[in-house]
């Protein structure tokens, strides 16, 4: 992603896919007075040759963290309620902090994010994994009697696109001063990380993920209200609808689900994978969902062709908050606080704008609507990763 100091060009509400994620980590005082610095290793010299080689390595990686944070926000989850997280802003912070971290915590990280043992140019890798449509800023936050050696800070700088700051002795202010970075670096999408932050806070680090693209064909513009199965009765909801949209699709016999996928701008693109039928429950879908099947389904979608397809979907807004504390521990990583917050909201607006002439509906056209709980991805088709992951149970929340 565009890994920059700087926050995201303003963008239109009426953005059709419109995506903010930010993560926090924040340590406490520790008990004993003495501090050691923060600082990393020498950086690995990353040649072109190895550069590709650590580019397959990481999207294999963020696909198998991105399945295990899945179901690690879905144990913590409410059941059928909804769920959307970035893991690409998680594995960012988590990789960052790898640049100064011990060997004891170093070894915790690589297990977590799926990384191999002394993974030389990961960091360089996730430097290389742009789009246009993504944008992604970390900033580190410290206490003055934290010493942060300048190897760390060259590398932070050189790598991560930021520097530093340090916090003032007023918690308050500290946390205004945050908050504030966060709502400028998500278009003012996520205004409020963190309720409160302790005084005796000496680290915390964050990335913002922010994620602004466009369908490639317009849906309708016409409103229309169709039927949507929640929780064992049927809801009205607001739906998006497109007589000929080009999509791939296929159904999958392991997860007993429908698997389409939308292109959009930036060579990103839109996986929606919604049980087979009303007596398949998602909860089972999510339980068949290994990252062997995922890898499978997505590879199966990049070789399908577009077709074009009566395509009815709901238009959603999603906005979660999650205390990443438990999620961390389960994964056996111990940190003081994290923190993650994901805003998602799907409208109609395209790239295209959809032709004057009228369509009519074709009696062998391929049906796609989206009627019962499912779960989506935003995925990168260049470097073959989820950008964000999650569920929509009940599409008014």
């Amino acid at each position: 992603m565009n890994s920059s100091s700087q926050p995201p060009m303003n963008s239109s509400s009426q953005s059709p896919v419109d995506l903010s994620s930010q993560s926090s980590i924040a340590t406490d005082s520790p008990t004993q007075a003495p501090t050691e610095p923060f600082c990393p290793g020498p950086l690995a010299q990353c040649s072109d040759l190895d550069r590709e080689s650590s580019e397959a390595t990481l999207a294999e990686a963020l696909t198998d963290f991105s399945l295990k944070l899945y179901h690690a926000f879905s144990a913590t989850k409410k059941a059928e309620t909804n769920m959307a997280f970035s893991p690409f802003s998680i594995a960012s912070l988590l990789t960052q902090v790898l640049l100064g971290a011990g060997e004891s915590t170093k070894s915790s990280l690589e297990s977590v994010l799926s990384y191999p043992t002394d993974f030389a140019c990961v960091h360089q890798a996730l430097k290389a994994f742009s789009s246009q449509g993504v944008t992604s800023v970390s900033q580190i936050f410290h206490s003055p009697d934290l010493a942060i050696r300048d190897t760390y800070v060259n590398a932070s700088q050189s790598l991560y696109g930021s520097s530093p700051r340090v916090l003032g002795p007023d918690s308050d202010a500290n946390l205004e001063l945050i908050n504030t970075w966060v709502a400028e670096n998500t278009n003012h999408k996520i205004s409020q990380l963190l309720d409160s932050l302790p005084s005796d806070t000496r680290l915390v680090l964050l990335n913002a993920v922010y994620l602004s693209a466009k369908w490639k064909k317009t849906f309708d513009e016409k409103k229309m209200k169709a039927s949507f199965l929640y929780k064992n009765s049927v809801i009205k909801v607001p739906m998006m609808s497109s007589k000929k949209y080009p999509m791939a699709h296929f159904i999958d016999q392991t997860l007993k689900a429908r698997v389409g996928q939308l292109q959009l701008s930036h060579n990103l693109s839109f996986v929606i994978m919604v049980p087979q039928s009303q007596k398949h429950r998602l909860e089972d879908m999510e339980e068949a969902l290994t990252p062997t099947v995922f890898k499978a389904v997505m590879k199966k979608l990049e070789l399908s062709r577009y077709q074009p397809t009566y395509l009815m979907m709901p238009r959603i807004k999603v906005k979660t908050s999650q205390d990443m504390l438990s999620i961390m521990e389960k994964m056996d990583l111990y940190v003081s606080a994290m923190k993650h917050q994901t805003v998602l909201e799907l409208t109609e607006t395209g790239v295209e704008a959809a032709a004057g002439s009228a369509i009519s509906v074709a009696r062998n056209l391929i049906i796609f609507e989206v009627q019962q709980p499912f779960l989506f991805l935003l995925w990168d088709q260049q470097h073959k990763f989820p950008v964000f992951m999650g569920r929509v149970y009940d599409p008014r929340a």
